[in-house]
């Protein structure tokens, strides 16, 4: 791994570690698992920068876990009527970024095929685990998703940390794997974080939107 793509790789864990202090720093303050903008804006930051490093590693499980994340983010962003608040040139911006990313897998799909299937340091076998390892880590905002949609506001209830603990051990063990340093450390601190918030959530219980608001 080159020196440029351990730097866009760790961009994007430092903004995915800023978005667990985030959280874990408002939800110490309101004793409840909250919910807060941050959490959501460096979640968009982290998959930008994620998107990049998946392309530049040309590793489509990283990016298949990226670009279905990426709406996630922005729907909570609005729920938290923060991304209406950006310059519509930036929110267009942004929008293109998994648009690219997909037109450009679309564009040498052969080729992408072909290295991925055939690459000696990526065996089919691990290929299938880790694009089935995104797929139950990513699933958490399905769930996040519908129960946000109910309530018409973005929330984190301990079923979403339990899916998280289970799809991040299994990304880790992926990572382990495929000996890639980035996803060792953002899932090996994120299990630890999921774990504590599905503690909290148990014994505390959720912050809800409006009182989150409250407190900014």
């Amino acid at each position: 791994m080159n020196t440029f793509v351990l730097i866009i790789g760790l961009l994007s864990q430092l903004c995915y570690g800023a978005r667990q202090l985030v959280q874990w720093i408002v939800t110490e303050r309101l004793r409840r698992v909250a919910s807060p903008t941050g959490y959501w804006a460096f979640s968009l930051a982290g998959c930008c920068f994620m998107l990049w490093y998946g392309w530049l590693r040309t590793d489509i499980v990283i990016l298949l876990g990226q670009v279905l994340s990426f709406y996630v983010y922005v729907l909570n962003l609005d729920y938290k009527g923060a991304w209406g608040k950006l310059p519509r040139l930036l929110r267009v911006l942004l929008y293109a970024v998994p648009v690219v990313a997909i037109a450009g897998i679309a564009v040498r799909a052969p080729q992408l095929i072909d290295r991925f299937v055939h690459n000696p340091l990526i065996p089919l076998w691990l290929m299938i685990y880790g694009a089935a390892a995104q797929l139950i880590f990513i699933s958490r905002y399905a769930y996040q998703v519908v129960v946000s949609v109910r309530s018409r506001e973005s929330l984190l209830l301990p079923p979403f940390w339990i899916i998280s603990i289970v799809g991040a051990t299994l990304i880790f063990i992926y990572g382990l794997l495929r000996r890639d340093p980035i996803l060792l450390m953002g899932q090996s601190v994120a299990i630890a974080i999921f774990a504590r918030n599905l503690w909290f959530g148990l014994t505390h219980g959720t912050q809800r939107t409006d009182k989150t608001r409250q407190s900014h």
